[in-house]
């Protein structure tokens, strides 16, 4: 298990760079680039009616263009809150005009909102590999909320990425590591058909 950690903060170190030099070439391009894919995509996921995204920090791929270009739809869209270092991820409603506060982990959340059950999360990435491994930041949020909904409900979860972030290597996984179903980068969807 240590062998499994190390490996994967050595990769976390890695990808974080290249993440960083892809986002200040080519972050805001990408993500609008990203959002037309989306749109497309999204025509034919017809079971997908509430979507969860994350508010961007850092070099993270940005999906505000993405939730944006829905705009006009009927769907409903929900940004993840921390209520503990242990628990999984609740999600708040979210609209264009919600207030937005700083959360103790740094990240945007809404001030209030109603409690919904995604059937998408777009999550962001350090690292995915040719099986749909996910390299997180370390914490397990995303890893115990995944889990948590899968077993309560059909999801689909989205990794958002730059293409520099595929590795060749397999990412070693943990017990507790989720899969994505599928990734998006600036090449556009794949998927790992789980």
């Amino acid at each position: 298990m240590a062998s499994i950690l190390k490996e994967k903060r050595d990769l976390r170190k890695i990808c974080k760079n290249l993440r960083e030099t892809a986002f200040r070439l080519h972050g805001d391009r990408v993500a609008i680039l990203m959002s037309q894919y989306f749109k497309d995509w999204l025509k034919e996921k017809n079971e997908v009616n509430t979507i969860a995204f994350y508010h961007p920090i850092g070099t993270e791929v940005d999906p505000l263009p993405l939730i944006q270009a829905l705009e006009e739809s009927s769907l409903r869209f929900c940004l993840p809150v921390v209520t503990g270092s242990e628990r999984p991820l609740i999600f708040k409603e979210w609209f264009k005009d919600s207030e937005l506060i700083i959360s103790s982990y740094g990240v945007k959340i809404p001030v209030d909102g109603q409690l919904l059950m995604p059937d998408l999360i777009i999550t962001p990435l350090l690292a995915f590999d040719r099986f749909g491994s996910r390299l997180g930041y370390g914490g397990g949020f995303y890893d115990r909320t995944i889990e948590a909904l899968r077993s309560k409900k059909n999801i689909l979860v989205l990794g958002l990425a730059f293409e520099c972030q595929r590795t060749d290597t397999t990412i070693p996984a943990e017990p507790t590591d989720q899969m994505i179903d599928w990734v998006l980068t600036e090449k556009g969807f794949e998927s790992f058909g789980s």
